[in-house]
C-alpha cells in the first residue's frame, strides 16, 4: 500500500512539474512559428503518452498553458493543437476523451479539431482492425462535418478521406470527397495514397483493381508518387491470391515503367518474398547488380537500349514546336520575329552533330568568374567536339559578343553561334535545333528540361525522356589545368523494363522519396525477375 501512494506520489510531482513548465512559458514567448520541438517532444513524454484520460481541470490547466505560452496558439486552435500532438495509434482514447472533455463544457468541436480526430482513428487503423464502435463514430464526425458545410476545404476533406479509408464498409464515400479537393487544389499523396491502398485491400471486392489503377495513374500523371504502402497492400493481396499474380504483377510493372519510378527497398524485398512465396514457374526474383555497358549480372543479358524508334523521333519532332516552342509563355520572353529569324537560321545551317547550350556552359562551374574565363570554357567544349569532326552549334545571348574577342572568335571560326535577345528562353531553342538535326543529334547541357517533358503531355514525355537520356551531354567540371571532364549518356534504360525474353529488370533506391532526382543516373540496386506470361 506504501509503495502504491508513493508510485501515485511521484506520478502527481511530475505531472505538477509538467504544468508548472507550461505555465511558465508565457513569461518567455516563443517566435510565432511551430511549437517547439523539445517543448512539443516534453508535453507528450511527460503527459500525453502516460494517460489515457486526463480530469477536466486538467485539460483546462493544458489548454490555458499553451495559449498563455505561444503566440502562434490562441482559443481558436488550440483544440486542434492539442489532438495534433495526441496523434500516434495508442492515444485514440486520449484524442476522444479530450472532444469529450469539450463538450462537456458545452463546445462543439470544430471542423479543424474533429479533422484531426479522424487523423488518429486513421493511425489506429494502421495498427489495428478497428472495433465496429470506433468505426461508427469515424462515420459520426464525418455526418456531422458534411452536414454543417455543403462544401468543403481541401484541408477538411483529406481529414474526411483519412477517416473514412479506416473503415470497412464506408470508405468510397472518399471518393467524391477527393473531388471535392480538386476545386481548390491538387489531392496531396497521402490522400491519394490511402483511397488507392484501400482499393487494393478490398479483395472481395474486384471491381476496385481498377479503381485503385486509377487513382494510381491520375496521381503519377499529376507528378505525384504513390507512397511505398500502396505497392505493398497490392503484393499482400497477390500473396493471398496468387492466380491474380501475372496479370496484376505486369501492370505494376508497367506503371513503374510508364512514370519511371523507383520503388524502395521495401517494396522490394516484398516482391522477393513473394517470389519464395510462388512457384518458380510463376515468378522467380533475384537481386542483381549490372556490369559493363548494363549487363545484368544476375541473368548475364543486356538491359533494353534506351534509343526510341524512327516513328517515335517523328512524332517528337512534330509535336516539339507546337507544344513547347511557340506557347505562350515562351512568346513572353522571345519575341515570334526572334522564333522565325531562328527557325530560318536552322533550316540553312542544320544539320548539326551537337548542339551546345553557351550560357548553360559558361556557368556551369560557378557564376562569379571574369567574362574572359566563362567564354574560354564555351571555346574548350566546342573544341572538344570539333576534335571528334562533329558539327557544332551554339546557342548563346547578345551580351557574349562583349566576352573574351580570342575566345569568341575562336567559337565563331568552329561553331555556328546564334545569339538571342538577352530576355529569351534557350532551352527551346536548343532542342528544336536538336531535334530539327535528326536522330543522330545530340546537346549539351546541365538543365533536366523537367517543363519542356512535362508541357509534351503523358504520351510523349517518356519518348522525349529517353531521347533527352540518350543523346544530352553535360559538364562534370574543369580541372586546373583547363582541361573538362565530361558526362556523356548512358545508353541503356535506366527504369523498370521487360526483356525480349520476358525478363523484368527492376532498379529501386534505398528509401522513398517525395520527389526523386529526375537526372540520369544508374541506379545501383537492381530486381531481375521472371514473370510467367
Amino acid at each position: 500500500m506504501n509503495n502504491l501512494r508513493l508510485l501515485r506520489h511521484l506520478q502527481h510531482v511530475r505531472y505538477s512539474k509538467c504544468l508548472r513548465w507550461m505555465a511558465s512559458q508565457h513569461k518567455r514567448r516563443p517566435q510565432l512559428g511551430q511549437l517547439p520541438p523539445d517543448r512539443l517532444e516534453q508535453l507528450r513524454s511527460d503527459l500525453f503518452e502516460r494517460r489515457q484520460e486526463l480530469a477536466g481541470d486538467e485539460w483546462l490547466e493544458v489548454r490555458r498553458s499553451l495559449v498563455d505560452g505561444h503566440k502562434h496558439i490562441n482559443t481558436h486552435n488550440v483544440d486542434a493543437v492539442i489532438l495534433g500532438v495526441c496523434n500516434k495509434p495508442s492515444q485514440l482514447a486520449l484524442a476522444k476523451n479530450y472532444v469529450e472533455f469539450l463538450r462537456s463544457q458545452g463546445s462543439e468541436p470544430n471542423a479543424a479539431t474533429l479533422g484531426r480526430l479522424l487523423r488518429v482513428y486513421n493511425a489506429a487503423y494502421h495498427e489495428r482492425p478497428l472495433s465496429a464502435t470506433e468505426q461508427a463514430e469515424i462515420l459520426q464526425i464525418c455526418d456531422t462535418l458534411q452536414a454543417d458545410h455543403e462544401t468543403l476545404d481541401a484541408s477538411s476533406c483529406e481529414h474526411l478521406i483519412h477517416g473514412l479509408v479506416a473503415t470497412n464498409n464506408d470508405w468510397q464515400r472518399a471518393l467524391p470527397l477527393l473531388q471535392m479537393v480538386k476545386i481548390t487544389s491538387t489531392p496531396s499523396v497521402a490522400a491519394y495514397s490511402a483511397l488507392a491502398g484501400k482499393a487494393f485491400s478490398a479483395e472481395e471486392q474486384p471491381e476496385n483493381l481498377d479503381l485503385a489503377w486509377r487513382l494510381l495513374e491520375e496521381m503519377a500523371s499529376a507528378r505525384k508518387l504513390p507512397r511505398c504502402e500502396v505497392y505493398l497492400t497490392l503484393l499482400d493481396r497477390l500473396a493471398k491470391q496468387p492466380s491474380q499474380v501475372p496479370a496484376q504483377l505486369r501492370q505494376l510493372l508497367q506503371f513503374l515503367e510508364r512514370h519511371e519510378i523507383l520503388v524502395s527497398q521495401r517494396v522490394a524485398e516484398r516482391l522477393s518474398k513473394l517470389a519464395q512465396q510462388l512457384p518458380a514457374h510463376v515468378l522467380q526474383a533475384k537481386v542483381t547488380q549490372l556490369g559493363a555497358l548494363g549487363k545484368c549480372q544476375a541473368c548475364q543479358q543486356h538491359l533494353q537500349p534506351v534509343a526510341i524508334s524512327d516513328e517515335q523521333f517523328r512524332q517528337l519532332s512534330e509535336c516539339f514546336l507546337e507544344r513547347v516552342l511557340i506557347r505562350s509563355d515562351v512568346f513572353q520572353r522571345s519575341s515570334p520575329k526572334e522564333v522565325t529569324r531562328f527557325k530560318k537560321y536552322v533550316e540553312r545551317t542544320a544539320p548539326y552533330d551537337c548542339v551546345i547550350d553557351g550560357l548553360n556552359v559558361a556557368y556551369s562551374t560557378g557564376t562569379k568568374k571574369s567574362p574572359q574565363q566563362l567564354a574560354k570554357l564555351v571555346a574548350t567544349v566546342v573544341r572538344h567536339f570539333r576534335e571528334q569532326d562533329k558539327r557544332v552549334l551554339v546557342l548563346g545571348r547578345e551580351h557574349m559578343r562583349n566576352w573574351s574577342k580570342q575566345a569568341m572568335h575562336y567559337v565563331q571560326n568552329n561553331a555556328s553561334l546564334f545569339l538571342t535577345s538577352n530576355l529569351s528562353q534557350d532551352d527551346p531553342f536548343l532542342l528544336y535545333a536538336t531535334l530539327r538535326s535528326g536522330q543522330d543529334t545530340d546537346f549539351f547541357s546541365r538543365d533536366l528540361m523537367r517543363s519542356h517533358a512535362f508541357h509534351l503531355g503523358p504520351e510523349l514525355k517518356p519518348i522525349f525522356r529517353r531521347w533527352q537520356q540518350e543523346h544530352q551531354f553535360s559538364l562534370i567540371t574543369q580541372t586546373q589545368t583547363g582541361q573538362i571532364i565530361v558526362k556523356e549518356p548512358i545508353r541503356h534504360r535506366l527504369c523498370a523494363h521487360e526483356a525480349a525474353d520476358g525478363t523484368w529488370h527492376v532498379p529501386y533506391c534505398e528509401a522513398y522519396t517525395l520527389n526523386p532526382t529526375e537526372s540520369f543516373e544508374v541506379p545501383a540496386k537492381w530486381l531481375c525477375l521472371k514473370l510467367r506470361p
